[in-house]
């Protein structure tokens, strides 16, 4: 319950520990990491209240929960992560995304959230708040999010189309195609130099019973490594990579089931492999990718996977990857090696770009601060709710004016 909430934060100040809420643990980054008390938030998901389009729940409800739920109530949400088990909180305090030029991230479908706070009350957030900007995208530093309040839309079926496009096509179509399709990804194999194209509208048709070809999968870990040797052109074809799908917006914009045993399985098996997500404005698409298609020739050693694109639209949380900006999401899975890694942060830094918080952060903290035109409002905000820094963790520390020590330093 939210007193239990209430009764560890207290607890935990008594002691004079710091507390966390840890979600799914399934971010490529330490971002969930606690060094205190270690809140695990999974009998804390259930539904509180339905009030027209407006829904709200518990913060420890997965992603694929609540479509569930938003399914039975025939209302949805615009935009969501790929990932089921996520938490909800976990996905927006990190600044989940969809792959959308008309939606922004998960967050800007919130109305309200409540969170306790470091001296253990109750404080209800709305949209309006002025303190809204700040804890939409925050890495949990303002306190524990209790519940979340969901601005739905009515439920929605949607169609998905798979193509393969040689990369040239991609690039002359992508304007046309990202402003025609409500819903457009993809995903590059540069030395295939072919690239997958998943675009969805809404459908009045009944959904199938076809399951959506996921984004990323063990086969396109096998023709990325095998293209470092061999030409996979011929591999990388409508046959095999052509289809569509009928299906509700939930099945579509959110597929995978992993489970978080085995996701965080993985990547402490593939320790030297990083997933990282950089996020370019959009006026500089064509740049980002011409450019990283020279990185990619030289540098054939350094993809570990394919590469994922996408789009949202901006926003005006102060900590959003698409803070004030319409945004280009690259999404990189990469060996990471001095031959390697050097020169694609050197580009990514010439482009002005942020990166996703719940993947890889590689760029230093002055850096990153000197592209967020809020950061230190967003600190100032932070460490008035929470003066101790009860809240925070190593990770959020390493990042200089997200952090109390620098604060009180200054």
């Amino acid at each position: 319950s939210e007193d239990d909430l209430v009764r560890a934060v207290l607890a935990a100040k008594e002691q004079g520990d710091r507390v966390r809420a840890v979600g799914a643990r399934g971010s490529k980054s330490p971002c969930h990491g606690v060094s205190g008390h270690a809140l695990h938030l999974d009998d804390y998901d259930g539904l509180i209240d339905v009030d027209g389009n407006l829904v709200t729940v518990q913060a420890g409800m997965t992603c694929g929960k609540l479509n569930t739920i938003l399914e039975q109530h025939d209302l949805a949400l615009p935009t969501l992560g790929e990932w089921k088990r996520a938490t909800v909180s976990g996905a927006l305090l990190t600044g989940t995304h969809g792959g959308s030029r008309q939606h922004g991230l998960m967050s800007t479908s919130v109305r309200q959230m409540q969170i306790v706070t470091a001296d253990g009350k109750i404080l209800e957030i709305e949209r309006d708040d002025p303190l809204f900007r700040h804890v939409g995208v925050s890495l949990g530093l303002f306190g524990i999010v209790s519940t979340i309040t969901f601005e739905c839309v009515e439920r929605f079926t949607l169609e998905l189309v798979t193509k393969v496009l040689p990369f040239e096509r991609y690039l002359a179509e992508y304007e046309a195609q990202t402003s025609d399709h409500e819903i457009y990804s993809a995903v590059w194999l540069p030395r295939a130099r072919s690239v997958i194209t998943y675009a969805a509208n809404r459908t009045s048709a009944a959904p199938e019973h076809s399951q959506r070809p996921k984004r990323f999968s063990p086969w396109m870990l096998a023709l990325t490594a095998a293209s470092r040797h061999f030409d996979v052109r011929s591999l990388v074809n409508e046959r095999r990579f052509g289809s569509r799908s009928i299906a509700e917006s939930g099945d579509i914009l959110t597929p995978l089931d992993i489970s978080p045993r085995l996701a965080n399985g993985v990547w402490s098996v593939a320790s030297r492999t990083k997933a990282t997500e950089f996020v370019v404005p959009t006026d500089r698409t064509r740049e980002t990718l011409d450019k990283l298609e020279r990185l990619f020739e030289t540098h054939p050693e350094g993809l570990a996977n394919a590469v994922g694109i996408r789009e949202t639209a901006g926003d005006d949380f102060t900590l959003s990857p698409a803070h004030s900006q319409g945004s280009l999401w690259i999404d990189i899975f990469f060996h990471d090696r001095p031959s390697f890694t050097p020169s694609m942060l050197d580009l990514f830094e010439r482009l002005d770009a942020r990166c996703h918080w719940g993947k890889h952060v590689p760029f230093s903290p002055n850096y990153l601060r000197d592209r967020y035109p809020e950061w230190d409002a967003f600190a100032t905000a932070a460490a008035e709710l929470d003066p101790s820094g009860m809240f925070a963790n190593d990770f959020t520390e390493r990042f200089g004016s997200v952090s109390y020590t620098h604060l009180r330093a200054h």
